[in-house]
């Protein structure tokens, strides 16, 4: 969600609301790279692989607001935690304006429409500040051995209400269009927010090359998988990322066709492309080996002696530990030549 878009939402078209789950949909990898490059990955399949059941709304009407729908918040960095607030506030007051925005929510969760959205599908699931994950700023923040599970239901949650309001192909070009499921690494808004945008990135809020590779570049969009898996078997340490790379993939990934891989010159050709290109996007991939490069592990407190301990963690299978005597307290992967 950023203030980039002046737009409306009107022009993106109505579908109807289906109670099925998409084609089998889940948050497994959805982006795979398709390059060894550096930053300059070429994304070109988006997919969801496993097809699982799971419990939650069976049909959930998607009728997108414009931005003017959105109450105005006092700053830009508190946008989400007023929205949040606001509905709390006038959760039993069905007639007042903030439920316009919100498409679904339940005791633990609020999943509001994103105001600028970057595709003809686009919204936000953020925790309640009362459910375990409600002081939870970013993925920055996240503990395995306090936080995994509860994350794994929030994911949950997550495909669930995908699984209500995603459609399957785009009638006019034909096209098959998925629900995508990420965090960014380095995201603009606090709280937890987890986007669920689908795949044709169609929508006149895309302005610039930040908003495509903030989606389509799978080591910026970090999936809920990926992140699941990230933490799996951790303790106490906590999750970071390295914002000094997320900022280069941001800034220097080519404008790529995340379908078939043509690098386009600017937005314009990028966004026309897009909206052209009909490579099939394919359940084929090592979705569990796709581990974001951005993440790594940092050491907490250490309960016991009250001392903090600065402790290098593998991010990736492959990275080597820390030279002896050096006092680093986040440690990433070594997978990324060059950077």
């Amino acid at each position: 969600m950023d203030t980039t878009c002046s737009s409306s939402s009107s022009s993106a078209p109505k579908k109807k609301s289906t109670g099925a789950a998409a084609e089998g949909l889940s948050s497994a990898n959805p982006i795979v790279l398709s390059s060894d490059e550096d930053d300059c990955e070429v994304i070109k399949v988006v997919a969801a692989s496993k097809k699982e059941k799971i419990g939650g709304p069976s049909s959930i009407p998607y009728n997108h607001p414009p931005p003017s729908a959105f109450p105005q918040s006092n700053h830009f960095w508190s946008a989400l935690n007023d929205l949040v607030s606001s509905f709390e506030k006038n959760e039993s007051n069905k007639s007042h304006p903030i439920h316009r925005v919100i498409c679904y929510s339940t005791s633990t969760v609020v999943c509001f429409y994103d105001k600028y959205h970057k595709a003809r599908n686009h919204l936000l699931l953020i925790p309640r500040p009362n459910s375990p994950l409600g002081n939870i700023n970013s993925i920055s923040d996240l503990i395995p051995s306090q936080h995994l599970n509860d994350l794994r239901e929030f994911h949950s949650t997550s495909q669930a209400i995908a699984s209500a309001v995603t459609y399957g192909n785009d009638n006019q070009s034909g096209r098959h269009h998925r629900m995508l499921f990420g965090y960014h690494a380095q995201p603009s808004l606090t709280p937890l927010h987890l986007h669920i945008i689908s795949s044709d990135f169609d929508s006149d809020c895309i302005k610039n090359k930040k908003h495509i590779n903030s989606f389509t570049n799978s080591k910026f969009f970090v999936s809920p998988d990926v992140l699941e898996g990230h933490m799996q078997e951790r303790g106490d340490v906590k999750v970071v990322v390295d914002t000094e790379r997320a900022n280069r993939i941001l800034n220097s990934t080519p404008f790529s066709c995340f379908r078939c891989g043509m690098i386009s010159s600017n937005v314009p050709q990028w966004k026309q492309h897009n909206r052209v290109c009909n490579t099939r996007l394919t359940d084929d991939y090592g979705a569990q080996t796709n581990a974001s490069s951005l993440l790594g592990f940092e050491s907490i407190s250490n309960a016991a002696g009250g001392e903090s301990k600065s402790k290098k963690r593998k991010a990736q299978g492959d990275a080597k530990p820390p030279a002896a005597g050096k006092d680093i307290s986040k440690f990433f992967g070594s997978s990324d030549k060059g950077n």
